[in-house]
C-alpha cells in the first residue's frame, strides 16, 4: 500500500513518533471502528488527533484521499483535455481538465473557475509545465479547484515522474470510489460478453438509424462522423473473489485481448471454452473502482490484467526469506 506507506511515514515524522507507534495506533482505531475505515481512512484520524494538519504542507499525488479541503501539490502537467462548456439549472459556465504528475503517481485536476481556465485556453500553462496547486480539494482521487484555490507555474525542476495513476494494492473490502487498485484474486463467476457498436474513426458509440439505405441495408451514424461503417466491440464482466470480498469487474476491448482475441468472444464454442478456462483463475488485477449507478454498488473497471505465476511467485517468495 504505497499511499499508505507514505502516510504514515508523514505522521510518524510530523508528530516525531517511531513508524510503529503510528501503525499500531492505525489498527488500534480500525479496530474501534469495527473495521468500517481502511487503513488510509484510520491514518487520517490518528493525524488529527495528533494535531498534524497537512493543509500547509505540499502533498504527493499518492498521498491524496478523498474528501480533504484544503490541498497542496506541485507536479508536471502530462496532458490537457479540450474546456468544455456546459448549462446546468439555466447557467453557463465551463470546465478545464488535465493530468498532473509527480514521482509518485498521476492524477486528474478539474478547473472549475474561470481566471483558471484562461490559463489555458491563453496556453499561458501547457503539456510540460511544472504546476503548484494551493487550496484545491479532493473528490475520490481528483483534484478540484475552484476560485478559493491557485494555480500557477512553479520553478521546480521534475525529471523524473510517474505518468499513471497512484495505485493501492489493497484488499478489496477496504477499496473506495475513486481508488486506482491492483488486486490479487480467484476468478468466481464469468458472465456472457455483451457488444456494442462503435464508429472506426474515433470510436465512440454509433446510433442505428430508424430506416436504411436506399437498398434497405442497416445504416449507423457517428455523431460526429456521419454515416459509418460500424465496428463492434466487447465487454466482458467477471467476479473477483480476494478472501475478503467478492467484486464485479468490468473489461473493455483492449484489456480483453490480453485475456483472448476479441472475435473469438463472437464464437459460442470458443467464448463458452474460454469462460470454462477462465473460471477458478488466479488473477492480478489493476484498475479503477467506480460506482454502478443502477445497481449503486461498487465495482472495478480494469486497465490491465495477467494471470498468476505460480513458479515465479515461489521464486520471489524464496528471494525475500
Amino acid at each position: 500500500m504505497k499511499n499508505y506507506d507514505l502516510l504514515v511515514d508523514r505522521i510518524a515524522k510530523s508528530a516525531n513518533l517511531e513508524r510503529e507507534e503510528i501503525e499500531r495506533k492505525v489498527e488500534a482505531k480500525k479496530a474501534k471502528l469495527s473495521g468500517l475505515i481502511s487503513k488510509e481512512g484510520a491514518a487520517q484520524i490518528i493525524a488529527a488527533e495528533l494535531g498534524i494538519n497537512f493543509e500547509d504542507e505540499d502533498l504527493k499525488i499518492a498521498e491524496l484521499i478523498g474528501g480533504l479541503r484544503k490541498v497542496n501539490v506541485v507536479g508536471k502537467i502530462m496532458n490537457i483535455f479540450p474546456v468544455r462548456e456546459f448549462e446546468k439549472n439555466d447557467r453557463k459556465g465551463k470546465v478545464a481538465n488535465f493530468i498532473l504528475a509527480d514521482d509518485s503517481g498521476s492524477t486528474r485536476v478539474v478547473l472549475w473557475d474561470v481566471n483558471h481556465i484562461v490559463l489555458i485556453e491563453n496556453k499561458e500553462i501547457e503539456v510540460g509545465d511544472v504546476v503548484e496547486i494551493r487550496n484545491g480539494s479532493t473528490r475520490d482521487s481528483e483534484i478540484h479547484l475552484s476560485s478559493f484555490g491557485e494555480l500557477k507555474k512553479s520553478e521546480v525542476v521534475m525529471d523524473e515522474v510517474k505518468n499513471a495513476p497512484a495505485v493501492s494494492e489493497v484488499s478489496l473490502d477496504e477499496v473506495r470510489q475513486g481508488m486506482n487498485v491492483r488486486a490479487r484474486g480467484v476468478v468466481v463467476q464469468v458472465f456472457q460478453p455483451r457488444f456494442y457498436s462503435v464508429c472506426p474513426t474515433c470510436n465512440k458509440k454509433v446510433v442505428k438509424s430508424a430506416v436504411g439505405d436506399e437498398k434497405g441495408k442497416e445504416e449507423y451514424r457517428c455523431a460526429e462522423h456521419g454515416v459509418v461503417e460500424k465496428v463492434d466491440r466487447a465487454i466482458l464482466n467477471f467476479v473477483l473473489d480476494d478472501g475478503t470480498e467478492s467484486m464485479r469487474v468490468v473489461m473493455f476491448s483492449d484489456q480483453i485481448k490480453q485475456l483472448i482475441p476479441e472475435e473469438d468472444l463472437k464464437d459460442e464454442m470458443k467464448a463458452a471454452a474460454f469462460r470454462d478456462d477462465f473460471l477458478g483463475t488466479e488473477i492480478y488485477l489493476s484498475g479503477r473502482i467506480n460506482r454502478n449507478q443502477l445497481f449503486n454498488n461498487l465495482e472495478i473497471v480494469a486497465n490491465n490484467i495477467e494471470r498468476v505465476d505460480v513458479e515465479k511467485l515461489i521464486v520471489e517468495l524464496d528471494d525475500k526469506k
